[in-house]
């Protein structure tokens, strides 16, 4: 048995359980001779379901990776505006400025 999970794909998950559940609602629909406006009401709540279910599956995943699969640590974060780590020993044009 292989213990290696890989992490689910949550766009994946979420879009088969909206199709799922469009597939649900024909289903009701046909078996039940409802009409459309009748089941207006089941499609939010498939949507709503779905949203939830794919929040819960991106907690799991980011739990299951741990602290060890962060993309950036606070000394290696980079300043947003300029592209430059805190360690970086260059000086950008407005630190010149402020110089001199």
């Amino acid at each position: 048995m292989n213990t290696n999970s890989r992490p689910v794909s949550i766009a994946h998950l979420v879009f088969g359980l909206i199709f799922l559940g469009a597939a649900v609602l024909w289903a009701v629909g046909a078996a039940t001779g409802a009409e459309a406006p009748d089941l207006a009401l089941m499609a939010p709540i498939i949507l709503i379901g779905a949203g939830v279910i794919g929040l819960v599956a991106m907690v799991v995943n980011a739990r299951r990776r741990g602290p060890e699969h962060v993309d950036a640590t606070p000394e290696m974060a980079t300043d947003a505006t300029t592209g430059i780590t805190p360690d970086s020993p260059t000086t950008t044009t407005v630190q010149k400025e402020n110089q001199s």
